[in-house]
């Protein structure tokens, strides 16, 4: 073999050998044992659930601001219009003559006197829209104190401090500075009188008592001849 051949047989080993050591790139697409796996796409939350928790977090704030301004003298006036008016107009006067000044001071509002039960609720709302519900002569109450205040819904146990009727009137002796032996809720008329003759909470306080006697009137009290 002459030596140009003998260089040329090395030339060719010596380039399969390189071929060998470094590979060709594979074509594109191709696949083999060493392809990088493809990435997968993440998966996105769902829309759903984060708009039903928005949904449900706003009625859940709505409703609490509803029960906090049902609770609120202003709902009565705004849901049942003219025969609350004067409830809520009286509510807000702060009249020293008017009953539900104190109430409205010590922050009672109407629903902790006047209880809110269900039937009761549904059957106003159904007088209120047949428009066939009772009205004082002038025009401007559903009731007044006489007819609606007596001993059971005025001295209940949870107004007044927990105080009974017998614990109040144990300390009414001598009120407003006059005589010890007068005590307006120990009367000598065998209890004929009612609390609502003396106390209501939307018209003047008046002190029946001042029919006959001609005691010290309590402050916010009027004698029954101005009446």
């Amino acid at each position: 073999m002459s030596i140009d051949e003998e260089k040329g047989t090395a030339g060719a080993v010596a380039g399969r050998g390189a071929s060998a050591s470094t590979g060709a790139a594979p074509a594109p697409g191709a696949s083999g044992a060493g392809a990088a796996p493809e990435a997968t796409p993440k998966k996105r939350p769902k829309r759903g659930w984060i708009v039903a928790g928005v949904v449900a977090a706003i009625i859940v704030v709505a409703g609490a601001g509803f029960w906090v301004w049902h609770e609120q003298p202003s709902f009565c006036n705004a849901i049942c219009h003219s025969p609350m008016d004067y409830y809520v107009e009286t509510y807000d006067s702060g009249d020293p003559n008017l009953g539900v000044t104190v109430h409205a001071k010590a922050g009672e509002s109407c629903l902790d006197c006047h209880t809110a039960e269900l039937t009761t609720q549904i059957s106003e709302v159904c007088a209120w829209v047949s428009d066939n519900y009772p009205m004082t002569e002038d025009g401007t109450m559903l009731a007044t104190g006489k007819q609606f205040a007596s001993e059971e819904f005025c001295a209940r146990a949870e107004c007044h401090g927990g105080k009974s009727f017998d614990e109040i009137t144990a300390v009414l002796w001598g009120f407003a500075g006059n005589d010890e032996k007068y005590n307006p809720h120990s009367s000598h008329q065998d209890m004929a009188l009612e609390c609502g003759d003396c106390h209501k909470a939307h018209e003047n306080q008046v002190l029946v008592c001042n029919e006959c006697h001609d005691l010290t009137l309590p402050e916010g009290w009027e004698a029954p001849n101005v009446q």
